[in-house]
C-alpha cells in the first residue's frame, strides 16, 4: 500500500515522489484504537501530474475542518468558491480562476468516473448537482486547474475536479448528527475488507433551515465494489459503482437591499413561498482494467445516468407580468456512455516516450419544459419551453511525454464531435414560437484542441512548468438551427508555474491566463444565460501544505484573478477576484485512566474579496471561520462542529438587476441590489460508532 502524496502528483511514471509523512510516533499500546488514519490507498492507473496546478487533496486535509456536504468538500479546491444560495437541493454556483462557472458550465466535475455535468440543461449549461455526495466516503480530490491535459473534456474551461471514493476504516460506521435549525443526519456505511474502495454507504438528512424557505430532506446511497480476477494473461481488475439520490427542498429566493434597509424584510427572510423543487439521480458505472502487458495498461468503462429536476424560482417578482414572474423548469435526462484509456511506453528515435490514448462516446437524451405560474395560487398561465433533444458526443485524444535529461516535453491533442437533434413541441403546438427553422432540427460540429507542456527539474524538490491547452464548452441544444455547424465555446489557456515536493512541505505557484471566444453569463431576470462576447482572464494562484509539528497539518491557498469583456473593456460581472482558504488540523492520542483517547481539533477559514457586479457595483467582502473539536475512545467518537463560528452576517449571493416585489408599486426597470443570506453560526453534534 502506498500513501498518496497530498498537494503532489498522484504518481510520476519515472520516479515516484515521496509522500509527505509525519515523523514516527511512539508505538501505541496493543489494545489502543488509533485515530482515523490518513487515507492509505493503492493508486491504480493514476494520471501523472505535469503542471503546477495539478494536485491531490487527501482525506487528512478533509478531516481538518467541518465537511457536512458537497459545498464543504468543493471548497478545498484552491481558488474555488461554491455557493448554495438556491437552497440545499439545487446545484451549487461555482467560481474558479476568474470564471463565474454558474452551476457547472466551466468546471468539469466527475465522481469516481461518473460525469456530473449535464449537457444543454434547462436551468444552466453544465448543470452539476453534487448534493448526492456523502462526505464520509470521499477518499481524495484530484484537481487539474486550467485545460492543459488531453483527457479533459466538455466543460473543462476553468478546470477539472474528480472525486475518488472510499471508506477510511474497515468495518461498520454508524453516525448520527443533531444540529441547530432542525438539522438531523444519519449515515450508515461499511467496508468489508482491506480495500478502501469497496464500500457501501447511505445518508438520510433533513432540516428546517435558518429561515423561511429553507426546509430540505434528502437521501443518498453510494456503493462501490472492486475485485481482481486471475486470468491466463494476468490479473484483471473489475469495478462497479452505483448510487441513488433523491431530494425535496425549498429555496428562499432573493431579497431587495432596500426592503432590508426599510425594515420590510428581515435578513433571513424569503421573497416568495413557492420557490424550490425536487431532484433525483440514479447512476451505475462498470469498469475493467485489463491485465498489464509490459508497460501497457488498458481501462474500459461503461456508465449510465438517470436524472431529473423540477425547479421554481422568481427573481423579479412582478416586473414582467402582474400575475407574477415565477418560472417552473423541469429537466428529465438519460445518459449512456463508454470510454477507453490506454497507456504504454514506446520507443521513438531511440528515446522512451510515455503515451496515453483515449476515446469515448456519450449519448444524452432529455425532455425539458419552462412555464410561468401565478404567484397567488401557483397555477400555470404561459408555456415558454417544451422540447426534447438527443445530444451525442464522441471523442478521442492522445498525449505523449518525452524526457530528455532534466527537461520533459508533453504534446497532445483532442478531437470532439457533437451531433444534436431537437424536437420543439411548443413550436408545433403554438405558431408564435416557430423560428422558421422547423419543429425538428439537427446540427453537427467538431472541436479540435491542442495541448502542450514543458517541464524542468531544477532540484530534487523543485520543478518548473509551462503549459498550454485548448478547452471547450458545448452549446445549448435548443439554440441550434437546422444544419448549423455546432458552435463550441472555445477557451485558450496558458500557465507558468512551479511546485515543490517534500516530506514536510509541498507548495505550488502558478501564473495563468485564458481567452474565451464567445462567453455567456447567467441573467437572473430571465433565469437563463445570455451572450457577452470575447473575454480574457489572468491571475495568480498559490497553495501550500505543511506538517510543521507532529500531529499538525496545514493547507493554505490563495487565488487572485481578473476578468474583462474585450468589446466593452469592462469587468465581467460576478467573478471572484480574491479567494483564500486555510485549513489547519491537529490530532493527538493521550491516556485517560489507562485508556487511549484520540483528540482532534480543526479550523477552516475562507476569505472572499468583493466581486464586481453589474452597473459598476461590488459585493461585500466575506470572511468565514469554522471550527471542529472531537474525541474518540476505542470505537466511540464524538465531534462538535461549528460553522461560521464568528456569526458573520454575510451574503452568499449578491446581484444587481431590475425587479418589482410589491405588485402595487409602480413598474420600474431601475436596477436594484438583491442578495441571499448565508448561514449564521450553526452548531452540530455528531456521534459515531465504529464496529
Amino acid at each position: 500500500m502506498e500513501d498518496v502524496p497530498p498537494l503532489s502528483e498522484e504518481r510520476r511514471e519515472e520516479a515516484p515522489a515521496p509522500p509527505i509523512q509525519e515523523p514516527p510516533a511512539e508505538e501505541p499500546p496493543a489494545e489502543e484504537t488509533p485515530p482515523p488514519p490518513a487515507a492509505n490507498t493503492t493508486v491504480r492507473a493514476a494520471r501523472p501530474a505535469h503542471g503546477a496546478s495539478e494536485l491531490t487533496i487527501d482525506r487528512e486535509v478533509m478531516n481538518a475542518a467541518p465537511r457536512k456536504g458537497a459545498v464543504d468538500v468543493l471548497r478545498l479546491v484552491p481558488g474555488l468558491v461554491a455557493s448554495r444560495h438556491g437552497g440545499e437541493g439545487k446545484a451549487q454556483q461555482l467560481f474558479l480562476r476568474g470564471f463565474d462557472a454558474l452551476h457547472g458550465q466551466d468546471v468539469e466535475l466527475n465522481v469516481g468516473g461518473l460525469p456530473v455535468n449535464e449537457v444543454s440543461h434547462i436551468h444552466a449549461l453544465g448543470y452539476a448537482d453534487m448534493n448526492f455526495i456523502i462526505p464520509e466516503v470521499v477518499r481524495e480530490l484530484r484537481v487539474t486547474e486550467g485545460s492543459y491535459r488531453a483527457a479533459q473534456g466538455d466543460f473543462a474551461v476553468a478546470g477539472t475536479v474528480r472525486l475518488e471514493l472510499g471508506l477510511e476504516e474497515p468495518g461498520v460506521l454508524l453516525s448520527g448528527t443533531l444540529g441547530q435549525y432542525g438539522q438531523h443526519r444519519v449515515v450508515a456505511a461499511f467496508r468489508p475488507g482491506d480495500d478502501a474502495e469497496t464500500f457501501a454507504a447511505v445518508e438520510l438528512g433533513e432540516g428546517q433551515g435558518f429561515g423561511p424557505g429553507r426546509t430540505f430532506g434528502r437521501a443518498s446511497l453510494l456503493a462501490q465494489a472492486v475485485t481482481s480476477v486471475e486470468t491466463g494473461a494476468g490479473r484483471m481488475r473489475l469495478r462497479a459503482l452505483a448510487g441513488s439520490y433523491t431530494t425535496r427542498f425549498d429555496s428562499p429566493g432573493v431579497l431587495r437591499e432596500d426592503d432590508l434597509r426599510s425594515g420590510r424584510s428581515g435578513f433571513f427572510d424569503s421573497s416568495f413561498s413557492r420557490q424550490g423543487g425536487a431532484a433525483t439521480r440514479h447512476q451505475l458505472l462498470l469498469g475493467m482494467e485489463l491485465p498489464r502487458q509490459g508497460t501497457a495498461r488498458t481501462l474500459l468503462e461503461v456508465f449510465g445516468l438517470l436524472t431529473d429536476l423540477r425547479l421554481r424560482n422568481n427573481f423579479t417578482g412582478f416586473r414582467v407580468d402582474a400575475r407574477g414572474d415565477g418560472l417552473e423548469q423541469t429537466h428529465d435526462a438519460r445518459t449512456l456512455g463508454v470510454r477507453a484509456e490506454h497507456r504504454r511506453h514506446v520507443e521513438v528515435l531511440g528515446e522512451d516516450v510515455a503515451l496515453e490514448l483515449g476515446l469515448g462516446a456519450r449519448r444524452d437524451g432529455a425532455t425539458q419544459t419552462q412555464r410561468r405560474y401565478r404567484e397567488t395560487d401557483g397555477t400555470f398561465f404561459a408555456n415558454e419551453v417544451d422540447a426534447q433533444f438527443v445530444q451525442t458526443n464522441a471523442w478521442g485524444y492522445a498525449e505523449a511525454r518525452l524526457v530528455l535529461g532534466a527537461w520533459s516535453l508533453m504534446l497532445g491533442g483532442r478531437a470532439d464531435a457533437l451531433g444534436v437533434e431537437v424536437f420543439d413541441t411548443l413550436a408545433f403546438q403554438d405558431p408564435r414560437y416557430t423560428d422558421g427553422q422547423g419543429y425538428s432540427r439537427g446540427a453537427f460540429g467538431t472541436h479540435l484542441g491542442a495541448k502542450a507542456g514543458l517541464e524542468l527539474n531544477l532540484t530534487e524538490h523543485w520543478r518548473l512548468f509551462a503549459n498550454y491547452g485548448d478547452g471547450f464548452r458545448s452549446p445549448q441544444a435548443r439554440s441550434l438551427s437546422e444544419g448549423e455547424r455546432t458552435p463550441f465555446v472555445s477557451v485558450r489557456s496558458a500557465e507558468l508555474g512551479a511546485r515543490r515536493e517534500g516530506e514536510r512541505v509541498a507548495a505550488q505557484l502558478g501564473l495563468f491566463g485564458s481567452q474565451v471566444e464567445d462567453d455567456v453569463f447567467f441573467d437572473h431576470t430571465v433565469g437563463t444565460t445570455v451572450f457577452t462576447g470575447e473575454t480574457v482572464r489572468a491571475g495568480l494562484s498559490a497553495a501550500l501544505q505543511a506538517r510543521p509539528l507532529p500531529g499538525v497539518i496545514a493547507a493554505l491557498s490563495a487565488t487572485v484573478a481578473h476578468a474583462r469583456v474585450l468589446a466593452t473593456n469592462t469587468l465581467l460581472p460576478y467573478f471572484a477576484p480574491l479567494v483564500a482558504r486555510g485549513d489547519v488540523g491537529w490530532n493527538r492520542t493521550v491516556s485517560v485512566w489507562g485508556q487511549p483517547l484520540a483528540l482532534t481539533a480543526g479550523l477552516g477559514m475562507t476569505l472572499l474579496g468583493p466581486k464586481p457586479l453589474p452597473f459598476d457595483e461590488y459585493s461585500r467582502t466575506v470572511f468565514l471561520a469554522d471550527v471542529l473539536l472531537g474525541a474518540r475512545l476505542r470505537g466511540l467518537a464524538l465531534r462538535l462542529e461549528v460553522q461560521n463560528v464568528l456569526d458573520a452576517r454575510w451574503r452568499d449571493g449578491e446581484f444587481v438587476y431590475g425587479s418589482r416585489f410589491d405588485p402595487q408599486a409602480p413598474a420600474s426597470l431601475v436596477p436594484s441590489r438583491h442578495f441571499t443570506a448565508g448561514p449564521p453560526r450553526t452548531a452540530s453534534l455528531t456521534l459515531e460508532v465504529h464496529l
